[in-house]
């Protein structure tokens, strides 16, 4: 939809004028962008030379080693954990994503399950876009997350059937075996 002249009433400096959106530089309302009389995101610059762009190559997501364990006896393994994650980094917000695959688990350890997010919480985050696969049933659970801000420690927790969220362990939601596997992904703002 193109832009229409706007009306204002500027009686103090004259006569009512019409004015148009980015129509030259003495236009009195800017979009932001690019081209010739647009405004520049910081600047404010009436050029939209000097305007900020987001390149793609700086949204490729970065793969990353992935550390987590439990708040009780730690799992055990039969070689390295079989963690896969990765983050992108857009500013201070941090999206991130974590595969959890069980088949070289030797024993799944007690307590509380957490993970080590790539950066430091700006504040407190709830994330809920994680699932865990209970291979043997086909049934699916919800797999959150808590961090507190100043910690980079996601703990994990599950939904119990009154709807309550309850820690996800060893055994909570279900019994956990060597086939199941969880991801869990969420976005955050980071500590600068």
């Amino acid at each position: 939809m193109p832009l229409q002249p706007i009306r204002r009433d500027l009686s103090q400096v004259g006569e009512p004028v019409i004015t148009d959106v980015d129509s030259g530089i003495t236009a009195i309302h800017h979009t932001l962008g690019p081209a010739a009389f647009q405004a520049s995101p910081g600047s404010h610059r009436h050029d939209g030379s000097d305007s900020h762009k987001l390149e793609l190559k700086n949204l490729e997501g970065r793969s990353i080693a992935v550390q987590g364990g439990s708040l009780g006896t730690q799992p055990t393994f039969n070689g390295a954990p079989l963690f896969t994650g990765s983050y992108t980094l857009v500013g201070n917000i941090c999206h991130f994503q974590v595969d959890v695959d069980m088949d070289n688990i030797t024993n799944f350890g007690t307590g509380q399950y957490y993970i080590n997010l790539p950066f430091t919480a700006e504040h407190n985050y709830h994330l809920s876009d994680g699932c865990l696969h209970d291979i043997s049933t086909g049934d699916q659970y919800a797999v959150l997350g808590h961090v507190l801000a100043g910690s980079n420690q996601l703990r994990l927790f599950s939904t119990a059937s009154n709807g309550r969220q309850v820690p996800f362990e060893h055994n909570v939601p279900v019994t956990l075996s060597i086939a199941d596997n969880f991801h869990i992904a969420g976005t955050y703002e980071i500590v600068q």
